[in-house]
């Protein structure tokens, strides 16, 4: 008799199977906070359930049970008895190998402490550390990721490896971040790539950048964006309001082509900069990652990546206060200054809507008190905020919006 309780995977499966049958569709008369919490639940259970899923398959896959029992490779043995396409196979068994290569995050996934998301974060930190720890080490790593699973979302949890190595290994933690960052330049040099094919009345592009290459071309691709939006604002473009954010991408590319002798759309604009909020000569030196967010809030340079970025770039000094707040950047002026901008993207970041990411480069600078109602252009007044959130928040000047 079986005094443990637990029930073997495949029993559990075909209850919950049997219960989804069950579901009752008609759904109508529920209220707003049942509804909510039904879909909390249901994220939950979604997320435990395809943790389980992926165990099984990385465990199928290490007992190479699709090779004993059909004698095929687990990713065709999927794709024979489900409609997958081979890619949706290779991740499926990719997903289970990796899940079953770490047991504790794989506890943490099928017990509903991390997400999809995170396990996934976790698991790339993990790899890419692997190559310079040792095993305990490399245990140890695991088990951190997992504690930071608790207060970090997917996209600090790939940002942390600076984190794990200074718990796993604190002395020589720079050193190690410095070879993994130098590894990950020099894996992207040589996996550099541009590809494109024609389909149809269109061609297709595909390719891989280093970072420093990859950062160049977005910045230059985001100021055209912006360049074209603003001459379709000023112009009252009918076209505006019905093109997508890719679209537009799509625009500023061609006009980047087609303007190749004048890429730049204004003077500084579409360039490189960096802003230097440490002391210089550590700059000069091989700091490990610190050149963190300089071409976007996941990425993290190595010091060679940083010098060839500032050997291209203008190097701006943004005087740092005790409380990290950036000074001496003028205030007087009725609209934004440069350098008040340059002020603003040091603090903020980005969009300072809770839980938006758009980049700085993107962003607009909002005045909290409005400007017509007596607010002043001070950094105090001011937060860089995306077109979408702007115009959430811009208080109506007449009264007739409610906020």
């Amino acid at each position: 008799m079986d005094t443990t309780g637990l029930l073997a995977a495949g029993s559990v499966i075909d209850q919950i199977t049997a219960l989804l049958d069950r579901v009752d569709s008609s759904r109508g008369g529920l209220d707003g906070a049942t509804r909510l919490a039904w879909v909390r639940a249901a994220r939950r259970a979604h997320e435990r359930l395809g943790a389980l899923t992926a165990m099984l398959v990385g465990e199928a896959d290490r007992a190479q049970a699709a090779e004993h029992t059909s004698g095929t490779p687990l990713a065709s043995w999927l794709g024979t008895g489900e409609v997958l396409s081979r890619r949706e196979a290779n991740a499926a068994v990719r997903a289970g190998r990796e899940l079953a290569e770490h047991p504790e995050l794989a506890d943490a996934a099928t017990g509903g402490r991390v997400t999809s998301g995170q396990s996934r974060a976790i698991g790339r930190v993990l790899d890419e550390l692997a190559p310079q720890l040792d095993a305990s080490q490399q245990a140890h790593a695991e088990q951190v990721m997992v504690e930071l699973a608790d207060r970090m979302d997917a996209d600090q949890l790939r940002r942390a490896a600076a984190t794990v190595l200074a718990r796993v290994a604190p002395a020589d933690a720079d050193e190690l971040l410095e070879t993994k960052l130098q590894r990950e330049h020099e894996a992207a040099v040589r996996g550099r790539s541009f590809r494109y094919w024609h389909r149809g009345g269109s061609m297709h592009f595909e390719g891989s950048l280093p970072r420093v290459d990859g950062a160049e071309f977005i910045a230059l691709i985001d100021a055209h964006t912006e360049k074209l939006r603003r001459a379709a604002v000023e112009t009252r473009d009918p076209l505006l309001t019905v093109t997508t954010p890719e679209q537009r991408r799509a625009d500023a590319l061609t006009s980047l082509v087609r303007a190749a002798a004048d890429t730049k759309p204004g003077d500084g604009v579409g360039s490189a900069r960096v802003v230097v909020t440490l002391d210089y000569e550590k700059l000069r030196a091989d700091a490990a990652g610190a050149g963190a967010g300089l071409i976007g809030p996941d990425a993290k340079l190595s010091a060679g990546e940083l010098r060839q970025l500032c050997c291209r770039a203008g190097l701006i000094p943004a005087v740092l206060g005790g409380a990290s707040e950036p000074l001496d950047v003028g205030r007087e002026a009725r609209l934004v200054t440069p350098a008040q901008r340059v002020a603003l993207t040091v603090r903020d970041g980005g969009c300072a809507f809770p839980g938006c990411d758009v980049p700085a480069t993107r962003c607009e600078a909002h005045h909290i008190v409005p400007w017509w109602c007596g607010g002043r252009t001070d950094l105090s007044n001011l937060v860089l905020l995306c077109r979408h959130h702007h115009g959430m928040v811009e208080p109506a000047r007449y009264g007739v919006r409610d906020q």
